[in-house]
């Protein structure tokens, strides 16, 4: 146990000869991987906003049953228990609809021409055509509505958003893999000689790798800690926008997004390191 403590301390210690021996090529390393993974985390970000973003606006589209006269509105919505896809339902009465209605506009004296209206809310989208067919032939139904071409134009731009953003992240990520795969590469090659060196003492190829390895990892790990700062300046943003539009915006997003970026940030960092290493191990 205590061999192998040392063994690791070794490593350690050539990880960090190794990150010295690059100089100022860290530096541009870890700013170009944080560019990268800021471009990444800025996306990914913005992605699980606008996903919310139109998960709420699908939420506040209601499907609107007018009743015809004579029924009441309080007996109507018992016969709607039976449909397990609703989540829920507001009674707008005539009176309400009313008066409503002369608030925002000059209406001279009339009598109510309006119906009792049911607004439902459905829990999943997708059965709602089937359920505008089944309700319109129901003897109360007077009418029904729907907000139909609004909600598809909303999950189609939502659909759009998280494919781009899919394709840009993994574009994002090879580039970032690419990056770390020739800066290792330069690494190795400048202490290619020594390399040949210890293993024909028999030093084990573990021991050789595990420097290299650590390196890619140390400037996926710094970038993505770099990153952090454009996310948290993106956050105010969409704090501001979530206001504006009176929706809440996720508790939870932005650390998953930051969670994210540094597991990225570690992963391609290894595994870049991982494919180049292996190129001159058996040299």
């Amino acid at each position: 146990m205590n061999t192998e403590i040392r063994i690791f301390f070794r490593i350690l210690g050539e990880t960090v000869k190794g990150i010295q021996r690059s100089r100022w090529m860290n530096l541009v390393i870890i700013t170009t991987m944080a560019a990268i993974l800021s471009i990444f985390a800025c996306l990914f970000r913005s992605s699980l906003f606008v996903s919310h973003f139109v998960s709420e606006i699908g939420d506040s589209i209601e499907v609107s049953v007018y009743l015809k006269p004579g029924n009441d509105p309080k007996e109507t919505v018992k016969k709607f228990s039976a449909y397990k896809n609703i989540k829920s339902i507001k009674i707008i009465t005539k009176e309400e609809a009313w008066k409503g209605l002369k608030e925002q506009i000059d209406i001279p004296d009339l009598d109510n021409p309006l119906p009792d209206t049911l607004r439902i809310k459905l829990e999943d989208k997708t059965h709602v055509k089937k359920f505008i067919k089944t309700v319109k032939k129901l003897e109360f139904a007077e009418d029904v509505q729907y907000a139909e071409q609004l909600a598809d134009n909303i999950a189609r731009v939502g659909h759009f958003i998280n494919t781009a953003a899919l394709i840009i992240i993994i574009i994002l990520g090879s580039l970032t893999f690419s990056i770390i795969n020739n800066t290792i590469h330069l690494v190795i090659e400048s202490r290619k000689q020594e390399i040949e060196i210890m293993r024909m003492m028999g030093v084990s190829d573990w021991y050789i790798k595990a420097p290299y390895i650590f390196q890619g990892i140390f400037y996926g790990f710094s970038g993505a800690i770099l990153s952090s700062i454009s996310l948290v300046v993106l956050q105010s943003y969409l704090k501001n926008l979530s206001e504006l539009f009176y929706i809440t915006i996720a508790p939870h997003n932005t650390q998953i997004v930051i969670i994210s970026v540094l597991l990225m940030g570690i992963a391609v960092g290894a595994v870049g390191s991982v494919f180049s290493v292996r190129k001159y191990i058996k040299v």
